[in-house]
């Protein structure tokens, strides 16, 4: 207790209770002047924007989720801009009465996303008379009201909120107060200055929630992203709050830090809730950058997710099995004939890399999509190649489990293409592909294309160099991957090989929920071997969802998605077939199929 009451922190304590109630009373006096009745503009206000955009005129204190004060002042400060442009001429045909209410209406682009009141986040929009209603309250504010109100807590929280930064924060001191502390404290260090401003971004809003298909399995508030975001933020903010630096404590105790993790990897990392996020939060960027440092400080993965990061480490692919069989795959196919000539080893000059992937190579239920694959390269005549035993796994597994592990390997797969000099690299695995394409580039530089086969399919059928001459006479629906469709936005192509296997007698029609907005399977982020009975509810949801649209046949381009979501057909009973896209085009091309029974087809 002595250091408690050490004189320099009197000072500190005294400055904390100065400027923390002055705005409390000054906010009182507000209060006291502005008992009016509530218009309609205000209260419908109050219910489509209190929520993100706070109390106006009072910077946004009431339900703003955040207590940084400068972010609790950009709202009303917005508000204030807004005021001028309803009420003067000053932002003339930029900002005024009419831009505003389309605006509102309609949304804008940002960053080629629809932002506003056009999401698919907002469960009601506003009609334009409710919008008029709104504006007209706006534009009876006081003049320069937030300013005024807000001001004030900038100049007196702001600047406090600054010099306790200097103090605590400075680039000089930070490793060694840290490491001073006896229990390891979280290690931020994987959090750039993005994903911190996304700790604090986000507003509880609530529409994650709505839409997290993990949570409408099962109902814990925990394992929502708003309260996983509040939680790590807690947790990071306790260890590394001034408190805890000046009185070199560490007020988490490992439990807590365990029952965090346990939330944080029910998540199949999806997406859904970055899409519909009014504050854009990269969910998924964020969650794989907390999961890392969680493994850092070994309190993750799962118990039940361990094997699959050790097979990857020991074996280079996560079923453990080992790499002198990754291409037993066409060994089968030859012997069943199947695979109609032999896959070709890369060789040097060669244009296109097949990376066949760990799923497609070692899952015998699923290697018909490595000999689909390479069935349709050798008729097309395409100068391709693969790795054969040399492949190894792409380290998906332990990216999206928090494993450091995932540069070693990314660094070694780098390398080796890079020194292959090849033009494209093609994968007809979502996963590989969402690795290789977006995550790699982070690691090492890339000097060659990287594709979904879908997007080689699509092409080619462009280029008018794939014929079709088996009619199928099939009624087929699209599940987009959360790895090649939210993650990568590769929604089109797929979709522009079915529509051209038309020709081939195939229909195809749409699930209610597609392309952003397409239910997860569950089969990703670890979800499968850390939750799978969560993993299952999710697959049995998205099965109903493609029986509804009485199609024959549920199309996907991921091995991993097509692994779960044929176990649940196959439980379930249902009457729909489970196939990859490949498949299809491999039997409209008059290809061999094990999987479809030659009464199926028939020539055109």
């Amino acid at each position: 207790m002595k250091t408690f009451w050490h004189p320099s922190l009197r000072i500190i304590f005294c400055l904390i209770l100065v400027l923390w109630v002055y705005p409390i009373v000054f906010d009182g006096e507000i209060l006291a002047e502005e008992k009016v009745e509530i218009t309609p503009g205000e209260k419908i206000y109050r219910e489509h924007c209190l929520r993100c955009h706070g109390e106006l005129g009072r910077g946004g204190q009431g339900n703003f989720g955040t207590k940084n004060p400068a972010s609790r002042m950009i709202p009303s400060l917005n508000t204030g801009a807004m005021k001028l442009a309803l009420t003067t001429d000053k932002f003339g045909d930029v900002l005024n009465r009419k831009t505003i209410k389309e605006f509102i209406l309609k949304g804008s682009k940002v960053e080629g996303t629809e932002s506003t009141l056009s999401q698919p986040a907002f469960k009601e929009k506003l009609t334009e008379a409710q919008v008029d209603q709104v504006l007209d309250y706006v534009a009876t504010l006081p003049d320069m009201r937030p300013i005024r109100y807000t001001i004030p807590r900038l100049l007196f929280l702001g600047g406090f909120w600054i010099f306790l930064g200097l103090v605590v924060w400075s680039i000089q001191t930070k490793k060694k107060i840290l490491n001073s502390v006896d229990f390891p404290k979280i290690p931020i260090d994987q959090l750039d200055q993005l994903r911190l401003m996304e700790l604090d971004a986000c507003t509880s809003c609530g529409e994650c929630v709505t839409w997290c298909p993990v949570y409408l399995q099962d109902e814990k508030e925990a394992i929502t992203p708003r309260k996983k975001i509040a939680d790590f933020r807690e947790l990071i903010k306790a260890q590394y709050s001034p408190n805890a630096v000046f009185f070199d404590c560490n007020p988490v105790d490992p439990e807590s830090i365990k029952d965090f993790a346990k939330s944080l990897y029910e998540c199949s990392t999806c997406g859904q809730c970055h899409f519909v996020c009014p504050s854009r939060i990269d969910t998924v960027e964020l969650w794989e950058k907390i999961r890392r440092c969680i493994v850092d400080l070994g309190f993750g993965p799962l118990e039940n997710q361990i094997p699959l990061v050790k097979n990857t480490k020991a074996y280079d692919n996560p079923w453990g099995q080992p790499r002198s069989s990754r291409a037993h795959w066409a060994r089968a196919g030859k012997k069943d004939k199947t695979l109609l000539m032999p896959p070709k080893e890369i060789k040097e000059g060669t244009d296109i890399l097949y990376f066949v992937g760990c799923t497609a190579s070692f899952d015998a239920n699923l290697r018909e999509i490595a000999i689909n694959t390479t069935n349709i390269m050798n008729a097309l005549g395409l100068s391709w190649g693969y790795l054969g035993n040399q492949e190894k796994c792409c380290g998906s597994v332990l990216l999206r489990m928090g494993d450091k592990e995932f540069e070693r390997i990314a660094s070694e797969n780098i390398k080796m293409f890079n020194e292959l000099g090849i033009k494209t690299l093609v994968t007809s695995c979502a996963g590989c592909f969402k690795t290789i394409k977006q995550d790699y580039p982070k690691v090492g530089e890339l000097n060659f294309e990287v594709i979904p086969f879908a997007t080689l399919l699509s092409r080619l059928i462009e280029e008018e160099k794939i014929k079709f001459n088996k009619k199928l006479d099939l009624k087929v629906t699209y599940h987009d991957p959360c790895h090649m469709g939210r993650a990568s936005g590769e929604y089109d192509d797929p979709r522009k090989v079915l529509e051209a296997l038309s020709e081939a007698g195939v229909e195809f029609v749409e699930m209610e929920r597609n392309r952003e907005n397409s239910r997860c399977c569950g089969a990703g982020g670890g979800l499968k071997s850390g939750y799978p009975q969560v993993q299952q509810k999710m697959t049995v949801e998205r099965v109903k969802d493609a029986e509804r649209t009485g199609s024959t046949d549920l199309i996907s381009t991921c091995p991993f998605c097509y692994q779960g979501l044929q176990k649940e057909i196959i439980t379930m009973g249902s009457s729909i077939r489970m196939r990859d896209l490949v498949e299809l085009v491999a039997l409209a091309m008059g290809l061999p199929s094990t999987r479809i029974n030659k009464e199926e087809t028939k020539e055109n």
